[in-house]
């Protein structure tokens, strides 16, 4: 696997899903589906209980896509429908994988590097700045890579706190990076963000077909 052409895939997906989860708008649309299947083979994106895609902010062009996913209930308006555990905003880009490369998991050292380097902690920020941005620490395991981090750009109208999580998988040949985002009026403590981070994994394999991390 070329790790030059994969960081570029890796910053792309990163920087899609940062320039949109910058700027959420409120949740809204009346259908809040809890999955939702990508064109031309790509994978089915799902969250964890109580989240649902909201498709007035989910869009796809070509292997490209850019899904958000909010609390059901909110996205229903319907107070009857379950709310997640904890109030986040989740997001996850999909770019397509370089032609003939190997797993990506195979290369996770590799791009743990890249993401500490000042290119990586810029593709890392939303702003593009790699100064706002601090790499607290990355955790690997079989088919996932998470980093935990802190951001300090400006996170738009609707304010997202700055410490995330982000994690990247590879599923159906695409590169899927995916963040959990806290709000700034209720933000949430870095336990609760990785639980997220690890049940929104296992959703997106569970929603594959794919075997559960060991």
């Amino acid at each position: 696997m070329s790790i030059w052409t994969s960081k570029a895939s890796l910053a792309l997906a990163f920087a899609s899903a940062l320039a949109s989860a910058g700027c959420v708008m409120p949740f809204g649309g009346k259908d809040a589906p809890a999955m939702i299947a990508l064109a031309s083979d790509g994978p089915v994106i799902a969250g964890p209980v109580g989240f649902c895609v909201d498709p007035t902010q989910t869009h796809e062009e070509g292997e490209n896509a850019f899904v958000l996913l909010g609390s059901c209930a909110s996205l229903s308006r319907d107070a009857a429908v379950e709310r997640p555990a904890a109030r986040a905003v989740l997001t996850a880009s999909v770019t397509p994988a370089s032609p003939g490369a190997e797993p990506l998991a195979k290369s996770f050292k590799q791009i743990d590097s890249y993401f500490r380097s000042e290119a990586g902690r810029a593709a890392l920020s939303r702003s593009g700045d790699a100064a706002t941005v601090k790499v607290v620490r990355t955790v690997i395991s079989d088919d996932l890579l998470l980093i935990e981090l802190t951001d300090s750009a400006p996170s738009g109208a609707n304010a997202v706190q700055a410490r995330n999580w982000r994690g990247l998988m590879q599923i159906r040949g695409r590169i899927v990076s995916f963040t959990v985002l806290g709000l700034a009026e209720d933000p949430l403590n870095t336990t609760t963000m990785r639980m997220l981070a690890n049940d929104f994994a296992a959703a997106l394999r569970a929603a594959n077909g794919l075997s559960p991390a060991i």
